[in-house]
């Protein structure tokens, strides 16, 4: 008659030292400020999605008794002073011990900031300059640079255009502002040296209009493309890619980071230089990513920028485990504990990161994906731009 009351008692006591375990973990606070609106908001969403779905996962599969991760995360609404206003309340109520940035433009903006307070920043993707850690020492990055990705498509092209009797004639399409063009001169140089004919640039300013973009296609044509980088994002290389195909355009497009995800999935023959594996591919990481998708939301679709954001804190609770000893935590910790990076796997979610005291890269390797009858399909292994 004991044994029923014993299995109770041993049950209802362990209940009770799960509920006093997890009051007891320290809350590791990681701030972030992702778009949820405007240009970048459906982006920005996914991503949000995924680095929510991933700190849940890892915290239910965590082994350690002593802390559990916590993400607090802000819509970046580009507006300078409801960023500040963000920034102030993740440094001072929420102390945060890391930070991550979505857009680079907001990370450029807060770089003051940043150094002030000693805050280390992940960010998604950022000029190769604010890799320099002897100039920025807080600031890291989870994929390529632009410029990299640039030099990745360049050299793709260069050896796999199919033309023999003439120089493979780009040019590059993307919009006005810091994000469509900063790598431009050193993009453009480095295809020159490959032996590619870069012809004028084209920009599509906002709003991108009806009469833009055939202006923009119009010049494109006028010059004879064979190929086109877009330096825009997905939505924008949607509409101009319902265009060029209404006009029966022959050139082929290939879209960097941002430009290039199921967003494009109409287009068979679209190419990408992509960085982050999409959602459902058969690589190692992405087994924990469709179970927790099984079993908290079976009915959502998701996409590469939703593996984007898992991967992202895959990488920050790397960084945190390898910097939280007994004795506690500090911002000081974390920042040496990312250049510590080497050849750091997530299953192929990205490409492996090094990261280094002298170069903050994480990368400089991508593949290449193509619509391929309605899928994205890898097209190429690792092609690497060279440290």
């Amino acid at each position: 008659m004991k044994k029923p009351f014993s299995i109770l008692f041993l049950f209802t006591l362990s209940l009770i030292l799960e509920v006093n375990l997890a009051f007891s973990q320290m809350s590791v606070k990681v701030g972030g400020l992702i778009p949820f609106a405007g240009r970048w908001g459906e982006l920005g969403r996914e991503c949000a999605r995924g680095m929510l779905d991933a700190s849940k996962w890892f915290n239910s599969q965590s082994k350690s008794p002593r802390w559990r991760l916590e993400i607090v995360l802000n819509d970046d609404s580009q507006d300078p002073a409801e960023t500040i206003a963000a920034y102030r309340k993740m440094n001072e109520s929420d102390q945060i011990l890391l930070l991550y940035i979505y857009s680079f433009e907001t990370a450029i903006s807060l770089l003051p900031h940043i150094h002030l307070h000693r805050i280390p920043t992940l960010i998604s993707s950022v000029p190769n300059n604010l890799s320099d850690p002897i100039r920025y020492p807080h600031i890291f990055s989870l994929t390529p640079s632009p410029l990299d990705l640039s030099k990745i498509a360049m050299k793709f092209i260069s050896e796999n255009s199919g033309i023999k009797l003439r120089k493979s004639k780009i040019v590059f399409i993307g919009s006005p502002d810091r994000f469509g063009n900063h790598f431009l001169e050193e993009g453009r140089s480095f295809a020159k040296h490959l032996g590619l004919d870069v012809g004028p640039d084209i920009w599509i300013p906002e709003p991108h209009s009806q009469r833009n973009i055939p202006l923009a296609l119009g010049t494109m044509n006028a010059y004879g493309a064979d190929f086109a980088f877009l330096s825009l994002t997905s939505k924008e290389a949607f509409l101009l890619l319902q265009e060029s195909t209404k006009l029966g355009l022959k050139t082929r497009f290939i879209g960097g980071l941002r430009a290039f995800d199921e967003t494009l999935l109409p287009f068979d023959g679209v190419l990408g230089v992509q960085p982050v594996s999409p959602f459902g591919e058969e690589v190692p990481g992405m087994a924990e990513i469709i179970e927790a998708h099984r079993k908290w939301h079976p009915y959502d679709s998701h996409t590469l920028s939703y593996v984007e954001g898992w991967a992202t804190v895959k990488v920050i609770a790397e960084a945190l485990m390898r910097s939280l000893p007994e004795q506690g935590s500090s911002r000081l910790r974390v920042r040496m504990a990312f250049e510590t990076f080497r050849n750091f796997i997530t299953g192929g979610l990205i490409p492996p990161i090094t990261i280094t005291a002298t170069d903050h890269r994480p990368s400089v390797e991508s593949r290449i994906f193509i619509v391929k009858e309605g899928k994205l399909v890898r097209h190429t292994g690792f092609i690497s731009a060279g440290r």
